[in-house]
């Protein structure tokens, strides 16, 4: 008997399957991959509107003391600095006239001033919805300085 060392072709035909089947794994994980950070390429266009008023609107709730008017779609701080949500024309926000954010779907501002540890603090509260592919709702409680 003669002994025979190397590949036959049962176990070629056994390497070329196996390669294969992992090679279509490692081809739909990447897909799946690629198609997941299209997703949140598309998705984080429009939140970084929110970001952009949420930088002006941190500042000033820190800076003031008190808001001089509240209505739905707008709010005066005591320093004069005012926000305006403009749906009905340009689905854009505006801090002292200059636009600040647009694609805004809707953005409502409300007041509360609850009583937390025998201190009232004032509560401004901000609902926003971001249009885009799909649309992005947040909404935020900001506290006014009260020290």
């Amino acid at each position: 008997m003669k002994n025979e060392r190397g590949i036959t072709l049962i176990s070629l035909i056994i390497y070329i399957v196996v390669m294969c089947i992992v090679v279509a794994t490692l081809a739909i994980i990447s897909d799946l991959f690629y198609a997941n950070t299209d997703y949140i390429k598309e998705n984080s266009k429009y939140v970084s509107e929110y970001n952009k008023f949420n930088m002006y609107f941190i500042e000033d709730v820190k800076n003031n003391k008190d808001i001089y008017q509240i209505t739905d779609d707008q709010i005066i701080f005591e320093d004069g600095t005012i926000y305006t949500y403009k749906g009905d024309t340009d689905s854009s926000i505006y801090r002292n006239k200059v636009k600040i954010c647009s694609n805004i779907a809707y953005c409502k501002f409300s007041k509360t001033e609850p009583i937390i540890n025998s201190i009232t603090k004032k509560v401004i509260n901000v609902h926003m919805v971001i249009k885009g592919s799909n649309l992005f709702e947040t909404t935020n409680d900001y506290v006014l300085r009260y020290w």
